[in-house]
Parts: C-alpha cells; sequence; structure tokens
C-alpha cells in the first residue's frame, strides 16, 4: 500500500497544467499593420496571442515592454503563439513609423504584429474589447495613459488572462500560452 501511495504522489507532479479561465470575448476588429495592411481579429483566427500596448515615443515603461515582449517572442519561438503590440498613439504611429521600430527593437514581423489606426478604432479594440485603459492625448511629460500589462487570447478570440509585466506575469503567460498551443 505505501508503494501505491508514492506512486499517487509522484503522478500529480506529472498532471498537465491547467488551462486558463475563459473571461471575454474580443469582437470583431481591422487596424492596420506596420506593413500598411489591414490586419485584426481575422487574420488571428485560430492563433493564441499575446497583446501589449505600447506607442513609439514612449518616455517610460514602453521600452521595457516592448524589450519583455521581445523576450516572450524568444522564449515561446518553439510554439505557434503570434503577438501584438497595439499603438496608443494613431497620430504619430503610422505603418512607416511602427516598421521602423519594429526594426529597432529585432522583432520578427512574421510573428509579432505592430497596429495603429484611428483613435476611434483603436480605442474600440482596446478599451472596448480587449478591457484595458487607454488615453487619447499625451500629458504635459508626452505620456499618453495605456496599460502596462499583456493579454492572452485564445484562438477563439477570448481572452484567457491579464498578466502583469513582472518576472513571474511574463512566466505565467508563457506557461499558460504554451498550456493553450499544447491544447489544440
Amino acid at each position: 500500500m505505501r508503494w501505491l501511495a508514492l506512486v499517487s504522489i509522484a503522478l500529480l507532479g506529472c498532471s498537465e497544467p491547467e488551462p486558463p479561465p475563459t473571461l471575454l470575448e474580443v469582437p470583431a476588429f481591422e487596424l492596420t499593420s506596420q506593413a500598411g495592411d489591414a490586419f485584426g481579429s481575422e487574420q488571428l483566427q485560430g492563433e493564441v496571442w499575446i497583446a501589449n500596448f505600447i506607442f513609439t515615443r514612449c518616455p517610460t515603461i514602453c521600452p521595457l515592454l516592448t524589450s519583455q515582449m521581445k523576450g516572450l517572442t524568444d522564449s515561446l519561438a518553439d510554439t505557434p503563439v503570434r503577438f501584438v503590440s497595439f499603438s496608443v498613439d494613431p497620430a504619430n504611429d503610422t505603418p512607416a513609423v511602427l516598421t521602423e521600430y519594429a526594426e529597432r527593437h529585432g522583432a520578427d514581423t512574421a510573428r509579432w504584429t505592430f497596429l495603429t489606426g484611428d483613435n476611434h478604432a483603436l480605442q474600440d479594440v482596446v478599451v472596448e474589447g480587449l478591457r484595458v485603459r487607454m488615453g487619447n492625448e499625451p500629458d504635459e511629460t508626452g505620456n499618453i495613459l495605456h496599460g502596462s500589462h499583456f493579454v492572452l487570447v485564445d484562438g477563439t478570440g477570448t481572452i484567457r488572462g491579464y498578466y502583469q509585466s513582472n518576472v513571474e506575469g511574463l512566466r505565467d503567460i508563457a506557461t499558460d500560452a504554451r498550456t493553450l498551443t499544447d491544447s489544440h
């Protein structure tokens, strides 16, 4: 009997991780990629994706968020996960500006897309769809209010989690993204 208890304990450590909970559906959207092409929910259908929120003139946290996203693309290189950075400064962040930003940060644009569009369309997807705060105008320091966390979305367009941009949050989103891609 003692060996049965030991086997049971050993097997507990081998169990599959639980998938993250289902939260909210992201409504259909279409914005413009750094390449100048229409890009949105249609191109992401069936894909697990990670989103973050940046702007290229950001004087504070955006370079760190972009570096962290780059780290996620590297650590999840063996998975079919896609990465999407939403600009919260569409007046400045044109496709050409986003292309230069992506190149400067070593982004693999085959997997990582930078999106812009008109302010109303961005507000719809970021605030209403992904439920992330986003300001309209830069403040006196040049900063635009936006979320500093990451969002995990599954292949059906359902949000599966919000993750802090710290070591634990980045580890957790990578683990949950792997779990979602493994369950397909």
